[in-house]
């Protein structure tokens, strides 16, 4: 059994780590509220630009507020469609921006779709994913996001194993067709939610 003196050095000990983990977490919090609004700043250039990769024509993106668009979607598309903008210029609505996740091999798929208001693909951009190096991941490839550029909003797009041959359909991307799949379908959904909100 420790001494008087004992007992009096563990409550010093303790009163100084809990001292210590007081100013730690004022400090940290502190941090937290400065770098915050930067932080998030800097999150929505990134989306922006994302957008604008999917969009070119685009100046601006406005969001419109999801229960504009999450009432008319149905089943799966409600889980997989994110946000909705509209894709501007000038105050102009040239069309807009789906952002869509679909799950592929290793998690989400946060792909960012551009339909202008007649229904023409203007592009998609991948912008977060934790599909395999090497295989699932090369749907970041440039030139196989290209395929779906100029594509329409009354096809129903179609993956195929090999090259193309009619203008609806979307070349797998080798040793990775459930990621290929899981894009495709994100863009098929995004058209399907672009149909209902483009009256």
């Amino acid at each position: 059994m420790p001494k008087n003196g004992g007992v009096k050095d563990i409550i010093v000990t303790g009163l100084i780590l809990l001292l210590i983990a007081g100013v730690a977490g004022v400090a940290l919090g502190y941090v937290n509220a400065i770098t915050k609004g930067p932080i998030a700043e800097q999150n929505k250039i990134a989306e922006d630009q994302a957008k604008m990769a999917a969009f070119p024509e685009a100046k601006e993106f406005a969001p419109m507020d999801a229960s504009e668009w999450e009432p008319l979607l149905e089943g799966e598309e409600k889980e997989i469609v994110k946000t909705v903008d509209m894709a501007k210029d000038n105050g102009n609505v040239l069309g807009f921006v789906i952002k869509v996740a679909p799950q592929g091999y290793g998690g989400p798929v946060e792909t960012i779709v551009g339909i202008t208001k007649d229904g023409k693909l203007t592009g998609i951009n991948i912008v977060n994913h934790s599909e395999t190096p090497g295989l699932g991941a090369k749907a970041q490839d440039p030139e196989w996001q290209g395929q779906f550029k100029g594509k329409t909003a009354d096809m129903e797009l179609k993956l195929v194993k090999r090259p193309v041959s009619s203008p609806e359909e979307v070349e797998a991307l080798t040793g990775a067709t459930i990621t290929s799949t899981a894009v495709t379908n994100g863009v098929q959904t995004a058209i399907e939610t672009f149909k209902k909100i483009n009256k």
